[in-house]
């Protein structure tokens, strides 16, 4: 394909935060060698498609948006590429279902599709990364500081396409925050698929406190978040950083997936209940203040009623500030697979429906205490329609946490004090504290 038809070039990201992560640094390389990057499929020349392969429904969603970009090819002269996480675990597969496509490339194939789009000289290098695109929130980045995945839990497929936990180095990651900084993001948000484990293939003896205590040294990032822990490598060390240096916030993302022991190790989390118990236990008393977020499966081979009651007995109990609940998928070419499908489908969401309603009550009594209170918010948008300005406090993730909202028009990306007046299950509500 001439390189001169691709101009113009549309990237749809799908999946997680990674896949995000991703997109913006490749958006960026291609920006810098000339294309430009648009919104609409009308103006590309090219669609770029990250896909993701995670489960069942994020990889129907990624061949419904396959097949709808294919059908542009009809009636356009468009370019289709397929990238990511769906492409690089099927890719035989995929390319002999969907021959329309014009290239497939797997994960972290940068440079691939540079050579494509770019020309045959263009090569990949870590000054890339401090040229990154991020047009959704520009106060708010995430930074991937690791690929791949060591753990093996048997429900999990990402090891099969990712491979081994590979760190970035800390170099390119100081690098990276640097220059985002410098474009105007306020909050940085690590990512991996276990940041604890942070720079153990590279020798490192302190590679998440290590990198805390250069990221909080950088001008212009106000709020650093940990998403994607483990609770078998959160370290003492890393507390300590984290309650220690301010800019951290008093957050935590630890999936636990379960509770109850034969459940967990069916799973291959290689974690108990008492193991769990302890690290939540000295998690609060390192970080009295911390916002507890995790995620745990239901339906899994196995899992019985007596399990499940368990579960929601220790939910009720631990009173996670955040709380995520999904249905067992069978995925193929992992060790569960081997157990069978799980409970029903109509179980497994009876599961999910009875844990989301159990921690809606726990919420709505977190917010309510939350009234009269003065919160750091920082402010991500403004509704026109209501006159509100919404955001987040250091307890809420993008996306995935709670929103508040703010009386009036604020500017996107400031960080202001917000007079809690009023609360519902996943919002609060207030007004701008004006200083005395």
């Amino acid at each position: 394909m001439n390189r001169l038809m691709h101009k113009k070039v549309m990237l749809i990201t799908l999946g997680c935060p990674k896949n995000e992560a991703d997109s913006e640094i490749l958006a960026g390389m291609l920006a810098d060698g000339g294309m430009t990057l648009v919104d609409s499929s009308d103006e590309a020349d090219a669609i770029l498609i990250n896909t993701c392969g995670f489960i069942d429904s994020a990889k129907e969603e990624s061949i419904e948006t396959i097949l709808d970009a294919v059908a542009l090819k009809k009636t356009s002269r468009k370019s289709v590429y397929v990238w990511g996480c769906l492409s690089e675990r099927y890719k035989g597969e995929i390319e002999k279902e969907i021959p329309e496509v014009d290239g497939y490339f797997g994960v972290e194939s940068f440079e691939a599709i540079g050579r494509l789009l770019l020309g045959p000289t263009s090569r990949w290098n870590d000054s890339f990364y401090t040229k990154r695109v991020f047009p959704a929130l520009p106060h708010t980045a995430y930074l991937k500081i690791a690929e791949g995945c060591n753990h093996g839990c048997h429900f999990c497929a990402i090891p099969l396409f990712k491979g081994r936990y590979r760190s970035r180095t800390m170099d390119s990651l100081i690098a990276e925050a640097s220059s985002l900084a410098e474009k105007g993001v306020r909050e940085i948000i690590l990512i991996a698929q276990d940041t604890t484990l942070y720079g153990h293939d590279l020798g490192m003896n302190r590679g998440l406190p290590g990198l805390f205590e250069e990221l909080v040294r950088i001008q212009g990032i106000d709020w650093i978040r940990l998403m994607y822990t483990h609770p078998s490598h959160l370290s003492n060390d890393i507390l300590d950083v984290m309650a220690r240096e301010e800019k951290i916030c008093a957050y935590l993302d630890m999936p636990l997936q379960h509770i109850a022991d034969p459940v967990l190790e069916k799973m291959g989390r290689r974690t108990s209940r008492k193991s769990i118990e302890t690290v939540l236990t000295n998690v609060r008393s390192r970080i009295p203040n911390i916002a507890l977020r995790t995620a745990f499966i239901v339906g899994f081979p196995g899992e019985t009623e007596e399990h499940f009651t368990e579960l929601l007995d220790f939910i009720e109990e631990q009173r996670f500030h955040r709380l995520g609940v999904f249905a067992y998928s069978q995925e193929e070419g992992t060790r569960a697979y081997e157990l069978g499908p799980g409970a029903p489908q109509s179980v497994a969401e009876e599961r999910v429906e009875i844990l989301m309603t159990a921690q809606q009550a726990i919420s709505e009594s977190n917010n309510e205490a939350l009234e009269g209170s003065v919160l750091d918010v920082l402010i991500d948008g403004y509704d026109t329609e209501q006159d509100l300005s919404f955001g987040r406090s250091r307890s809420d993730a993008p996306e995935v946490d709670q929103t508040i909202w703010v009386q009036g028009e604020l500017p996107a990306g400031q960080i202001v004090p917000v007079r809690i007046e009023g609360s519902s299950t996943y919002d609060l509500i207030g007004r701008l504290q004006q200083e005395k």
